[in-house]
């Protein structure tokens, strides 16, 4: 068993979580792209790769484009219609108790940002707890915790949940790093000397036990051989090479937008810059060539580029899952929108299936967790109110709908129109189809469009056709 309050293993933990820095580091850039955070990031790229000098020439031109939270959006879908829960083995109390749970901790939308953390880092984590009466559950970002094993025998198992809490400063003006170290049978506080804080713990009214039986957490890990995954630096890299590519086709066109004017042996002090870049040479002394003045075309090959950097997302989105489209030709006046195409028609069927067969355990895990170990020790204790007892042995069993399978539009539009010629549907019925995200008033002003349209354009015919009836006449 784990003694949190052995003085050599709370030492040897936080030496252990000191030696986490690389993936504490990558994590935090993580949090600050999922946030939307990543003009620092990009800039910082830049500076890199381009130098000082350079970068200032090029860092208004950077192109910020967040594949990552593009990506998230695409891949965590399952909860954006609610799942089916269904009490097996209980009754009609069981089921009320659930509903009851499912408004108070607004569960839905708390497992969709479980789903993207998850999709994002590989692993995630979400709290259970209780404040001034009201149950919450919280995702922790995975730049604030850190999970690490002690099984013998078994490399993947959760042992030990550590939450990074705000530092505090001691007696003598040094900061120090707070931990909360959480296991299935106990609760204690170590700082960032490895020291066990019982004053902070005691402030809190802790002594030391978890008397749920269990820790208060549901972890999610994509890895079957690690208790946490590998470094996601991959997600990091890609997210910052492609709008590093990007602001470097942006960094081209500038130079490559005009030309450079030249003189040789010409007195060009009072020449006006035209835009800004004027070279002055001087031919051989001995030479007998007269003043002249020019100008130079600069050339860069922004296709290639463009082609480079649609060809790594391509490959890089086909590891994660998604299968991308063909999305044909691809340049500098629309890339941003065929790396949009790309990720929006990416067939993602198959990871969610995985990810509803995952979140249907892990779900049913946490309602087991919360209704027989967690909500029970809140009722005794008096902190919420009696909302009922959930029977004993009842499990709350999760289900997904069916993803639907992606479909370019062009080929959704031509079966639509094949189903609408053999009367096998209505207009209207087919304009929702293709334009699922409009409103009832969206799609009856659209079909008034069209029909004046068509009405439009039958007068335009009938008019031309007597023209040329009128013109026959007068021939004749």
């Amino acid at each position: 068993m784990i003694d949190l309050f052995n003085p050599d293993y709370a030492k040897n933990l936080v030496q252990w979580v000191h030696n986490q820095g690389e993936r504490i580091s990558v994590n935090t850039a993580l949090f600050n792209i999922y946030e939307k955070r990543i003009g620092k990031l990009l800039e910082k790229k830049m500076i890199d790769d381009l130098g000082e000098k350079s970068f200032l020439q090029a860092k208004e031109r950077k192109a910020p484009i967040n594949i990552a939270r593009r990506v998230l959006d695409k891949l965590s879908k399952i909860y954006q219609q609610e799942p089916r829960r269904q009490v097996i083995g209980g009754k009609e109390s069981d089921s009320r108790l659930v509903e009851k749970f499912e408004q108070l901790l607004n569960i839905d939308h708390k497992l969709n940002i479980n789903n993207e953390l998850l999709n994002l880092y590989l692993n995630s984590l979400l709290q259970i707890g209780i404040d001034e009466g009201k149950p919450f559950v919280r995702n922790i970002s995975n730049h604030k915790f850190l999970i690490k094993n002690e099984s013998q025998v078994n490399p993947s198992s959760p042992d030990v949940y550590i939450l990074f809490m705000d530092s505090i400063v001691d007696s003598m003006g040094v900061e120090l790093e707070i931990y909360w170290i959480y296991t299935d049978y106990n609760f204690a506080i170590y700082d960032g000397n490895g020291a066990i804080r019982y004053d902070l713990m005691s402030e809190l009214g802790q002594d030391g036990l978890n008397y749920y039986g269990v820790a208060p957490f549901m972890y999610q890990n994509m890895s079957d051989n690690l208790c946490m995954p590998t470094i996601q630096d991959d997600t990091l890299d890609i997210t910052l090479l492609i709008p590093l590519l990007l602001s470097d086709v942006n960094y081209i066109a500038k130079f490559t937008a005009y030309s450079i004017m030249y003189g040789v042996d010409v007195d060009a002090s009072k020449l006006s810059m035209s835009p800004n870049v004027f070279w002055n040479f001087k031919s051989d002394s001995e030479s007998d060539k007269k003043p002249e003045i020019g100008t130079v075309k600069p050339e860069g090959d922004i296709d290639s580029l463009i082609s480079s950097t649609m060809s790594q997302l391509s490959m890089w989105l086909n590891t994660k899952g998604l299968k991308g489209s063909t999305i044909g030709s691809v340049d500098a006046s629309n890339v941003a929108s065929g790396i949009a195409k790309i990720i929006d028609e990416a067939d993602v069927t198959d990871i969610r299936q995985y990810q509803a067969s995952l979140y249907s355990v892990y779900e049913t895990r946490f309602w087991d967790i919360l209704l027989n170990n967690i909500y029970p020790l809140w009722k005794e204790q008096g902190l919420i109110d009696d909302y009922g007892t959930f029977t004993v042995g009842a499990k709350v069993v999760v289900s997904f709908q069916e993803p639907t399978p992606v479909i370019n539009r062009g080929e959704q539009v031509r079966v639509l129109k094949d189903e609408l010629d053999a009367g096998f549907t209505t207009k209207r019925r087919a304009i929702m189809l293709l334009n699922p995200e409009m409103t009832d008033k969206e799609v009856d002003q659209l079909i008034a469009e069209i029909e004046a349209d068509k009405d439009a354009m039958t007068e335009k015919y009938l008019i031309a056709s007597e023209g040329d009836k009128d013109e026959e006449q007068d021939g004749n």
